[in-house]
């Protein structure tokens, strides 16, 4: 049994009156996507900056050292959004977090039922704070270092999206729980 934070990983609780299904993701193919977003991105990024700027800048001599501090400090950033989004919206406090690595990736959990609506809401934050905002942000800056960091993390952000792909039909207000030792989450219907 593996343990994050001196906390067993529990099991995935059940609720009378509802049965539960399992919205899991493959690791392989949440990395495959991811690859694929940075590549196809990243040109896209090189072409907007030059279209824009005319060119493509470095920087300052210190912008590149930023830039790879800022990618050790942003994959722990990315889980402790997912976390404190989660814990705002579920109004639960930190002891429900779990942070840790599985299946070679950070992960963060949290052991709190609620609805979809606040479970996408947590899930894709660290996309639009990480990701999205860097990456336009970087062309009104014509910074190379900030669009890089955008599409990076909008690619580490691609197992969040297929979770929240494998939901997209469920109602806003089904209930949902965070898998505690997989990629995904777990869905409740009413019998």
């Amino acid at each position: 049994m593996k343990k994050g934070r001196n906390k067993p990983i529990e099991t995935i609780p059940e609720m009378e009156g509802y049965s539960v299904e399992m919205r899991t993701i493959s690791m392989l193919w949440a990395n495959v996507a991811a690859i694929v977003v940075m590549v196809l991105l990243g040109l896209l990024g090189f072409v907007l900056m030059y279209a824009i700027w005319g060119g493509i800048s470095l920087g300052r001599p210190w912008s590149a050292m930023l830039f790879l501090v800022g990618l050790w400090v942003g994959i722990v950033v990315h889980e402790l959004i997912h976390g404190l989004t989660w814990m705002w919206v579920t109004h639960s406090g930190f002891r429900h977090l779990r942070f840790g690595v599985l299946q070679g990736g950070v992960y963060c959990h949290i052991d709190v039922l609620m609805n979809k609506r606040r479970y996408v809401v947590g899930a894709l934050m660290p996309l639009l704070l990480l990701g999205i905002i860097p990456f336009f942000l970087s062309f009104a800056t014509h910074s190379l270092w900030l669009m890089l960091f955008g599409v990076i993390f909008i690619a580490c952000a691609m197992g969040d999206v297929l979770i929240v792909w494998a939901v997209r039909k469920e109602s806003p207000d089904t209930l949902v729980y965070d898998h505690p030792s997989e990629g995904g989450c777990v869905v409740y219907h009413k019998c």
